[in-house]
């Protein structure tokens, strides 16, 4: 009788649970609903952006030297659009959401409310991003897509928390962040290895090395004895030759090197650059609009469609000083202090390093070089191996290249974590919490002397 009423009891709950009207139901709704939004968000975004650099490129054409010289005012409204209206709208927009995932507690769900996720501040680094897209600024949608994602959901959560005494919020959080990466670069499974990495690093990292190891040396192997095959076939790829790998380790060591380096500029902003904030954006912006007279423009945005262009046409080259131009104009577009990713960037900067060492080595097959430098760059730059392997894999359909992609992103976060010990985006997020408690810190202290004054005296 008592195995009787606890199986009911069971079963009761299971009904609960299940229950339309069930608490945790009508949250997974709330969270479909962001989901949606998010799509819909990135897509005009996206639209927004690719708009703003067409009237560039067109402006650019007809008129290159008046646009060259009205340049350095966009980067100079751009950065005055943050420093005026939204200060957490500045730069990527993925150390802010690491920062406020990290600040959000049980403890402290109010949290939930600050500006690093707010619709205020998503909406100014649309307008920022578009500013700056508008004066060639070496920037990317895609760390403001994911900024503006979690926004969404923080604002959903806000609501759920309301109406269904919602507590766990770093799971908005963290979903909107997985989900902006998705919707911006179409890749579903990025995003979840995004999360994985990225968000969840210090849970993940203990068996990321290993994975990756284990990958390369079972590829390596089976690709020796069987050949370079696709399971069920694929008749439209040709099949590389395993001369790839030396392409491969060359790159991963260039990737490693110069994307460790990228990221030193990127957390240590020059001593020379100008303190002051519209000056700084003045420099920054006079130094990439001479980058965009000499590239005749393919610098500015972010890199997608010169990218593109060169991968879509058989014939397609990128000149060979892509990849020095990029490089800088992006850390330059970045330091200026406007809102603008460094996501898209990196994988385009990636792209001329492989192609220029492609060609200078003689390889053969350039575009393929081109592949495993985006790997190569974003994994010594961003430290994130498994997120440049599947979204690279996921935007070109090369699963062929599983293996050299594997061994690219292996070597590059090895070398590139020697030269920048803290990943990227976390460097970014964390150092700017630290600075906010060391200040916290020196105010209580500043203040406990002032109160302490008069009993001393």
């Amino acid at each position: 009788m008592k195995k009787l009423v606890s199986e009911i009891n069971e079963f009761s709950k299971t009904v609960k649970k299940w229950n339309p009207l069930h608490q945790e139901n009508f949250i997974r709704a709330v969270q479909l609903v962001a989901a949606v939004i998010v799509g819909l968000s990135a897509y005009f975004y996206a639209k927004l952006i690719a708009l703003a650099h067409d009237l560039f490129m067109r402006g650019y054409e007809d008129h290159p030297y008046y646009l060259a010289l009205l340049a350095p005012l966009l980067f100079i409204a751009a950065t005055w659009l943050v420093v005026r209206f939204a200060p957490e709208a500045k730069g990527s927009g993925i150390p802010q959401v690491l920062q406020a995932i990290e600040k959000v507690t049980p403890q402290n769900p109010q949290e939930i409310n600050s500006p690093l996720v707010s619709v205020k501040t998503a909406c100014w680094k649309v307008v920022s991003s578009t500013v700056g897209i508008l004066g060639g600024a070496s920037i990317g949608r895609e760390g403001p897509t994911v900024q503006i994602a979690s926004s969404v959901f923080a604002w959903t959560a806000r609501h759920a928390r309301t109406y269904f005494g919602l507590r766990d919020f770093r799971s908005f959080l963290v979903a909107g962040a997985s989900a902006g990466i998705a919707a911006a670069f179409n890749t579903p499974l990025a995003g979840i290895t995004f999360a994985l990495e990225e968000i969840a690093e210090a849970t993940f990292s203990q068996f990321k090395r290993v994975v990756m190891l284990a990958v390369i040396v079972a590829g390596i192997t089976a690709q020796a004895l069987g050949g370079n095959y696709l399971y069920f076939g694929h008749p439209f790829i040709q099949n590389p030759s395993l001369t790839i790998i030396s392409s491969a380790v060359i790159l991963g060591v260039a990737g490693g090197v110069f994307g460790g380096f990228f990221a030193k500029a990127i957390s240590s902003p020059l001593k020379m650059l100008p303190r002051s904030w519209w000056l700084r954006a003045l420099v920054c912006g006079l130094i990439c609009s001479g980058f965009g007279l000499l590239s005749n423009g393919d610098t500015a945005g972010s890199g997608y469609e010169t990218t593109r262009k060169f991968m879509d046409d058989p014939q397609g080259t990128l000149p060979l000083l892509f990849f020095p131009e990029k490089f800088l104009t992006t850390v330059f577009s970045y330091l200026s202090g406007m809102a603008g990713g460094i996501f898209s960037p990196c994988l385009s900067i990636g792209a001329g390093m492989g192609f220029t060492l492609g060609k200078l080595s003689l390889a053969v097959d350039l575009k393929a070089c081109a592949l495993i430098g985006m790997v190569a760059f974003f994994s010594g730059a961003v430290q994130a191996p498994l997120t440049a392997v599947i979204i690279i894999m996921e935007m070109t359909d090369q699963s062929m290249l599983i293996v050299p992609f594997m061994i690219a992103a292996f070597l590059a976060h090895g070398i590139g974590k020697v030269i920048m010990p803290t990943p990227l985006y976390r460097f970014l997020a964390f150092n700017k919490l630290e600075m906010e408690k060391d200040g916290r810190v020196r105010r209580g202290l500043t203040s406990n002397k002032v109160s302490k004054s008069p009993t001393n005296d």
